[in-house]
């Protein structure tokens, strides 16, 4: 199987990366990245490439599977930059998968698609997605999953696609500043204790990613699934955990503080990533498509996280 992989030398790509060249039935990955690699391997082919305007035909021929990950996650202080690599590359990168016939394209979303969603209720793919630019990632991904809803309105199917809403990940290859806020020994949050997040670690994402991308090839695989452990853990329990200190902040005053801190370039981010946790869902459709089971439960890969 020859497999495209957007995004290598991120994060996500990265841990991807691994398990696509241990894998014996991956015979080729082309990894498609801006920055150097971090997994060198035979079987990897590397090419440096901007999405949004590099023409892609001649990295894409050929291949049976494209897995989607370039993605803009800690914030710019242009959010059309964001914009540019967020949706407009996504959407070339679809169009290129189908032109190559590939028969699946995985694109990575977010549990954030569904919006700024607070408290303990469980959603599963039935609940509506979308959020507002003030929110600009969590944006960008519920406009690229509405991008890639109407191709499959106007393509007929001739690509399965699915599109992979991973929840928080951690592990060895993740690093970000939102986990670096998590770990801190005083976190200011608002609500702690009603703020949830679902802690996927990476190991369980690579398997749910080649558990779809094979059912994909094999034309049992097309559309939306949430992946992440069942279960959630609040910010108060991780200051628990952690023995750290959790002071609650209203979400206005700390929506406030953080364009202040982000404008005077104090903070990596400013409000467009306050919000009381994230939504918490369920993966039972993936685990019905798939077969997946996450090694990890949520509280394991938390304190995996914290212990990191």
């Amino acid at each position: 199987m020859r497999v495209v992989l957007t995004g290598a030398s991120g994060d996500v790509g990265t841990a991807l990366l691994r398990g696509l060249v241990g894998r014996d039935h991956v015979e080729r990955v082309v990894a498609l990245a801006r920055s150097p690699l971090r997994v060198l391997d035979p079987k990897i082919e590397q090419h440096q490439i901007d999405l949004a305007t590099d023409d892609l035909d001649e990295v894409f021929a050929g291949a049976d599977a494209v897995i989607h990950c370039a993605f803009m996650v800690e914030e710019p202080r242009d959010k059309d930059s964001a914009r540019i690599v967020n949706i407009d590359g996504s959407r070339r990168v679809l169009l290129a998968a189908d032109a190559a016939g590939a028969r699946v394209c995985v694109m990575t979303s977010s549990i954030n698609a569904y919006g700024p969603r607070g408290g303990a209720e469980v959603i599963d793919e039935m609940a509506a997605i979308g959020a507002g630019e003030e929110h600009y990632y969590f944006h960008h991904k519920a406009l690229m999953e509405e991008d890639v809803r109407r191709w499959r309105r106007e393509s007929g199917g001739r690509m399965a696609v699915a599109v992979l809403r991973p929840t928080y990940v951690v592990g060895p290859d993740m690093a970000n500043s939102g986990l670096e806020t998590m770990r801190s020994r005083v976190v200011l949050y608002p609500s702690p204790g009603r703020s949830y997040f679902q802690f996927l670690h990476q190991d369980d994402l690579v398997d749910a990613y080649l558990r779809v991308v094979l059912a994909g090839v094999e034309g049992r695989v097309d559309g939306e699934f949430n992946l992440g452990p069942e279960g959630a853990v609040t910010v108060a329990d991780l200051c628990r955990m952690n023995r750290s200190i959790c002071v609650p902040v209203p979400l206005g005053p700390a929506r406030l503080l953080a364009d202040l801190g982000f404008r005077l370039r104090l903070l990596p981010y400013s409000s467009h990533w306050v919000t009381r946790g994230e939504p918490v869902t369920t993966s039972r459709r993936l685990r019905d498509a798939t077969g997946w089971q996450p090694r990890y439960d949520c509280t394991e890969a938390a304190r995996l996280m914290l212990a990191g």
